[in-house]
């Protein structure tokens, strides 16, 4: 996605120096850092009219073990361990420059304990240092917001792939957007959500699509089970969608939506338990969501969004 760049002068921020992975030493705008890892150290104006979370899976309130503050009913994305899933925000008002930002990778799950093992996103900047805990900041560069003046709403989706190694459970993560304008001057709006990892051995599915005009898009899948039937589903949003009466696997509950759902593709699996498809499609695949259901089994894959 192009955005236009905004020219911050580093006079106006309250500015940090921060270690990036590689290990190069920068001076970053406020966006970058604070207090406990979190922009609001310096973007101190909460404000509540900003952001969204877009297509989360749904509501959840899971009991925490002692010690674990309770949240209350927060939104969730699901994913299972091995598997992928996209965690997605919106940008929905505003001037001047802002900056997206994801936080709490480092802490514990919430019912039993254990540790998030995960890979980066590329398209995010990563931060992780010996006195606040990893996040990532997508912006337009590593100085400057995203002006908003022309890119209003903008959405930004973080792609993380779970480690098989993680152990089911509710992971407490938090989405923030940053931002300075002539109204609120360093603002800060946040909010916290779950991502479920839940037991893997389900099928496998990537989706590498030419978005957002369309063409080629490659689908492949690993784990089902070999030289049987495995149907692959579309819709437009995510969601709870329970496989109807009078279907192969009723009462399977998938992580799509009801909006468009269809059946994109129906064949045999490998020898090995995978296949990969090849084909074009038009722009309005684009933003839809993949899931793999094994109809041998009644398993289902994690969620891909075609981006």
């Amino acid at each position: 996605m192009s955005l236009a760049q905004l020219r911050i002068g580093l006079a106006a921020l309250c500015v940090a120096v921060i270690t990036t992975a590689t290990g190069r030493a920068i001076a970053y705008p406020a966006f970058g850092t604070g207090v406990d890892g979190n922009c609001y150290f310096c973007h101190s104006t909460i404000v509540n009219d900003r952001m969204e979370l877009l297509d989360y899976t749904g509501l959840v309130d899971p009991v925490e073990r002692q010690g674990v503050p309770d949240q209350g009913e927060l939104k969730f994305y699901s994913a299972p361990a091995g598997g992928s899933v996209g965690l997605s925000m919106r940008a929905i008002d505003g001037t001047e420059n802002y900056a997206f930002q994801i936080i709490g990778f480092d802490d514990e799950e919430v019912t039993q304990g254990g540790t998030l093992v995960y890979d980066d996103d590329p398209s995010w900047i990563v931060f992780r240092g010996a006195n606040w805990p990893t996040y990532f900041i997508r912006a337009d560069g590593e100085y400057d917001g995203y002006d908003w003046g022309t890119n209003d709403p903008t959405d930004a989706t973080y792609d993380i792939h779970v480690d098989a190694a993680t152990p089911p459970g509710y992971y407490l993560l938090q989405f923030a957007l940053v931002g300075r304008d002539v109204q609120r001057d360093g603002w800060y709006h946040s909010e916290l959500f779950y991502l479920e990892v839940t037991e893997g051995g389900g099928p496998i599915l990537t989706v590498d699509a030419t978005c957002p005009g369309g063409g080629a898009i490659v689908i492949s899948w690993t784990g089902a089970t070999p030289n049987r039937t495995a149907a692959l589903v579309y819709a437009r949003n995510t969601g709870g969608f329970v496989i109807p009466t009078g279907y192969p696997c009723a009462g399977t509950q998938l992580g799509l939506g009801s909006n468009q759902i269809q059946i994109a593709f129906q064949g045999n699996s490998s020898n090995s338990g995978g296949r990969t498809l090849n084909a074009n499609v038009g722009p309005g695949v684009c933003g839809g969501y993949f899931q793999l259901l094994d109809v041998a089994t009644c398993t289902t894959s994690n969620v891909v969004r075609a981006q």
